[in-house]
């Protein structure tokens, strides 16, 4: 899938830029994907698309920027590198800059990364997948499905000045269906891999089914302080923000409500979080981080402890720490956010309850004040109304409208099986199972929420 003239024009880029800058590191990849979507039951639409772009970073002292070219000619890069030499010369220094990686490289080989099945796959298999999925929710109560399946094979290079030199390719697969039974009887469940291993469209139909015909005729929630149990569909949503919380760049901005808490009581005692860059199978792993250092599990949060903060090389040397494997091109960031698990069934943790929500997904998550992580969010598809550990019925329109560190201290209980999430409420790739919090937080979903402020 990548050319020879691709390669060529990363080290082109290097060379090009090193004559001009102290730190120069060129990431590229090129991918191609491909979509099918379907609509009542039926294949809709599809789609075919490829990408390629190479991301320079560059230093001149402490004066630092960033570009991304799209035309791969030498010309243009060429063009970009005397631009950015110009752009450059006119910026103030940043002075908490310290540079990029110069050792510590090694070659990485995370498990499950790629699958040559995944890259040959058909339209005509694509398109059994999509009907296997679509039979399974309707076999189990649903009367109508929409979604898409979709495919991606990706192959990424990075050199640098430091001395990096990494390659990889990866291949990921994504079916995501939500089942109707009535029109407030919905359910939504995802299969995400990056392995045909792993790839379970069938299971992601029959659960989606399952909770359409389980949630019809809804009645209106109530207001309150409540037990709530997430699906990990649910759960994913708001435990992607632990690994945006832990990024020193999110602490430094102001954006993060793990600010003056390392080493701190974050959270309840059940509960221990990983960034796992090499996470076998992960969404978002991968051999190597912005810089080319290999990636790696980093505790977050252990027993309610934030124990770390993540780190690139520049801003680890700010810390006395070490980089924890999870540079950007700009910033720090997390790769997969992984839950630890529990000792529970689902229906132990529904006994748990004695009023309060079970919830199958969420979707409108939005913070009003980042530092403080106060939060309001749209349960959305089955919710369940549970008393005295029994599921009593559907209910819907509510919003939870809570914090963050509330939420994470109020954790009483965890699911032994756990589900990988990624999509698009789910940016950052979370594993984890179900997740019983009690006293969160429910208002009516009609009432507006707080405006959004720093």
């Amino acid at each position: 899938m990548v050319s020879p003239q691709f390669e060529e024009a990363v080290s082109f880029a290097l060379k090009a830029a090193e004559k001009k800058f102290d730190d120069v590191v060129v990431q590229a990849s090129r991918s191609q994907s491909r979509q099918l979507k379907f609509t009542n039951n039926e294949l809709s639409t599809g789609r075919l698309w490829m990408d390629q772009s190479v991301s320079l970073f560059v230093a001149k002292g402490k004066k630092v920027a960033v570009t991304t070219v799209k035309e791969l000619s030498k010309a243009e890069i060429e063009k970009t590198v005397s631009k950015l030499d110009k752009f450059v010369a006119r910026s103030k220094p940043n002075e908490e800059y310290n540079g990029i990686a110069d050792s510590g490289f090694r070659k990485l080989d995370v498990m499950n990364l790629y699958d040559p099945r995944v890259e040959k796959l058909s339209g005509e298999e694509l398109a059994g997948y999509v009907e296997e999925g679509i039979n399974a929710a309707l076999s189990r109560g649903a009367t109508r499905t929409s979604g898409n399946v979709d495919v991606a094979v990706v192959r990424e290079l990075l050199k640098s000045s430091g001395g990096a030199r990494c390659s990889q390719k990866a291949t990921s697969i994504t079916f995501s269906i939500r089942a109707f039974a009535e029109k407030d009887a919905s359910g939504h469940k995802l299969s995400c891999a990056r392995v045909m291993q792993h790839f379970k469209p069938r299971d992601a139909g029959l659960r989606a089914g399952e909770l359409a015909r389980e949630s019809v005729k809804p009645r209106p929630g109530e207001a309150g302080k409540f037990d709530v149990l997430f699906d990990p569909m649910a759960a994913a949503v708001l435990m992607q923000n632990v690994g945006d919380a832990a990024s020193i760049f999110s602490v430094e901005a102001g954006f993060s409500f793990f600010e003056g808490k390392l080493n701190k009581k974050v959270g309840s005692d059940m509960l221990t979080v990983f960034d796992d860059g090499a996470l076998p199978g992960g969404m978002a792993s991968t051999n190597f981080d912005g810089e080319g250092i290999p990636a790696q599990k980093t505790t977050l949060v252990r027993f309610g402890i934030l124990r770390n903060y993540l780190h690139s090389t520049g801003t680890a040397k700010r810390y006395n720490v070490l980089t924890t494997g999870n540079a950007g091109i700009i910033h720090p960031h997390p790769w997969n956010v992984v839950v630890d698990k529990g000792n529970y069934s689902v229906p132990e943790l529904v006994r748990e309850m004695k009023r309060g929500l079970y919830v199958t997904n969420l979707w409108y998550m939005r913070f009003q004040n980042y530092k403080t992580g106060e939060f309001s969010v749209i349960p959305r598809d089955a919710v369940f109304w549970v008393e005295n550990g029994e599921i009593k019925g559907s209910v819907k329109d509510v919003r939870i409208s809570d914090s963050m560190p509330n939420f994470l201290g109020s954790i009483e209980a965890l699911s032994e099986n756990r589900e990988q999430i990624a999509g698009w409420e789910v940016e950052t790739p979370v594993k984890c199972g179900h997740v019983l919090a009690r006293g969160l937080r429910l208002t009516k979903s009609s009432e507006a929420p707080v405006g959004h402020h720093l």
